[in-house]
């Protein structure tokens, strides 16, 4: 008897002298494979405005991956929060392309990716508690993150449509001065032009001064000034700009980059006073309450 069940067992010759095929037990082991899903962002400057060369050089949309736990340790570093990096660190995270500097990103486009990583993490919704600037009640405002608008498409843009702009092939804008008639050409800032005014106002409040001026964050953005594109030329003409053309000049900047904007109508359930608000791109901004 056990002669023929090892026989059986092991796939030995029967009787009848027909083989006997083995039996062998089938082992399963269980892998949980997942894969994080990827979307598409579209850029508001439809990469318009990077140098050729650049990963995002005339490209339309970006790949990201949705946010992990991964993305979540990013956001509760406390290193990345004090020195104010966190959310470069996020974006160095879920961006598919590594060839891509965060700090090189239009503020636009990096802004629109923001929004777009965090509805893929924690959906649309964010609350915030808003004080009232009239009464001082503090009450809960829910923003409705699908409803971001992208702003002053580069294809679409009127002011360059009828001539009064003029758009270069260095991705910049070209526009004259209503009073003093001279032609100043401005770009599109940078997430990096962004830290370094970030850093400045971070020096001076340690220093007890005051932030940078209205004037100096102007010149962050200037290329030239009648053609003249030297440090020593724009700071000369912003510091003597006449008061019209400054604000001609910060207004149409407004009108002509592209953007994404965040801003919804407010009211104060308590005094009905309200206002526009404009979404703040914190850690807080990744974290619904």
């Amino acid at each position: 008897m056990s002669g023929r069940n090892n026989q059986d067992r092991f796939g030995a010759e029967d009787s009848s002298g027909q083989d006997i095929a083995p039996v062998i037990a089938e082992q399963t082991t269980s892998t949980l494979n997942f894969t994080v899903p990827i979307e598409e962002v579209d850029l508001p400057s439809k990469g318009q405005f990077y140098s050729e060369g650049h990963p995002l050089h005339n490209q339309t949309n970006v790949e990201i991956r949705h946010m992990t736990a991964k993305e979540e340790d990013i956001l509760t570093n406390k290193s990345f929060i004090k020195n104010g990096t966190v959310l470069d660190r996020l974006l160095e995270s879920v961006l598919v392309d590594k060839s891509i500097s965060v700090s090189d990103l239009l503020t636009g486009d990096k802004s629109a990716i923001l929004v777009a990583t965090r509805i893929s993490g924690y959906g649309e919704e964010y609350q915030a508690k808003i004080p009232c600037p009239s009464c001082g009640t503090i009450a809960d405002f829910d923003f409705d993150l699908n409803e971001a608008q992208v702003m002053n498409d580069p294809d679409e843009c009127a002011l360059v449509q009828d001539g009064t702009i003029t758009k270069t092939d260095k991705g910049t804008f070209l526009f004259t001065l209503p009073k003093t008639r001279v032609v100043v050409e401005v770009r599109p800032l940078t997430g990096n032009d962004e830290r370094k005014i970030l850093n400045t106002n971070k020096m001076r409040q340690k220093n007890k001064l005051p932030e940078l001026a209205l004037s100096d964050q102007i010149k962050s953005f200037i290329v030239s000034v009648n053609g003249q594109d030297d440090g020593l030329s724009i700071n000369q003409f912003v510091e003597t700009m006449p008061a019209l053309d400054s604000r001609y000049l910060r207004n149409t900047y407004k009108l002509v980059i592209p953007s994404v904007e965040l801003a919804q109508e407010w009211e104060c359930q308590a005094c009905s006073y309200s206002q526009v608000l404009e979404v703040p791109f914190t850690s807080e901004f990744f974290w619904p309450k």
